[in-house]
């Protein structure tokens, strides 16, 4: 399966519950972004609407529960905001570094939406050690056309990379290892390299309502070929899963399909 979307560039509790937060430092992803509204802080985008394929700069800002814009935020994997944006149908994946200027504006150049729809903005930030996700849904109009899905995609290929993932069976509420094997011409890669400071990063998005989990993985051997994850998936339903790793310096993302009967 070839991966749909590109690569541009680069979180976790065990309860069931709709949290606010995307990621943590546990290991295991709660529920995000399906709110514009978290612990009392707003997104709230300049603008909302784009010409599909037209690059423009795009602005957004952070309200703080006081009504002011928040300017200060921490860092987290060496940036201060992480954007995730996907289309609704589960498509056209980036994974971007807004920056940050002193006013509190977050401006990311020559943002681009690729094709139309209607997609999800996920915005992680760092406030005060407090972990949030933060999730807006922006429009490119235009004749649209829905991607079909399988009902699994274990394997996915892009560039010279085959990507496998395997897993012990997959339950809802339960921490499950899944595990990665990236191979070219057959054999496990020799090296894996640092991205933002793990070996990999696992975003999967729910079918129906985008809820969102941002997963690091657990500590694997550089020159194994494998990243590992510990995930808890809170219901039974669909998920795509984007792996971003760095086999032999070469930044790739792929996705698969999970579906959870139970």
């Amino acid at each position: 399966m070839a991966i749909e979307g590109w690569a541009m560039e680069d979180h976790t509790n065990h309860d069931d519950t709709d949290s606010p937060r995307g990621y943590g430092s546990g290991g295991h992803a709660t529920l995000g972004g399906l709110s514009v509204h978290a612990d009392g802080f707003r997104f709230v985008p300049v603008t909302t609407r784009f010409s599909p394929g037209e690059p423009s700069d795009w602005k957004f800002h952070i309200v703080a529960p006081d009504g002011t814009i928040r300017t200060e935020f921490d860092e987290a994997h060496g940036q201060r905001g992480h954007l995730i944006v996907v289309r609704r149908d589960l498509t056209r994946f980036q994974h971007l570094h807004p920056t940050l200027e002193n006013d509190g504006t977050w401006r990311v150049e020559a943002f681009t939406l690729p094709d139309p729809g209607i997609y999800r903005a996920f915005l992680d930030l760092m406030i005060d050690g407090r972990p949030i996700t933060l999730g807006f849904d922006i429009f490119a109009p235009g004749p649209l056309e829905v991607a079909a899905r399988p009902e699994t995609a274990r394997h996915a290929t892009t560039a010279e990379y085959h990507v496998e993932l395997s897993s012990d069976e997959v339950s809802a509420g339960e921490t499950t290892e899944l595990t990665f094997e990236i191979r070219r011409n057959g054999d496990h890669v020799s090296r894996l390299d640092s991205y933002l400071g793990a070996l990999g990063h696992l975003v999967a998005l729910r079918e129906g309502d985008l809820a969102y989990l941002h997963v690091h993985p657990e500590e694997t051997s550089p020159d194994s070929g494998r990243v590992k994850f510990g995930a808890k998936f809170p219901t039974p339903g669909r998920y795509r899963l984007f792996l971003q790793s760095k086999p032999e310096g070469t930044l790739i993302i792929t996705q698969h399909d999970v579906r959870i009967d139970n």
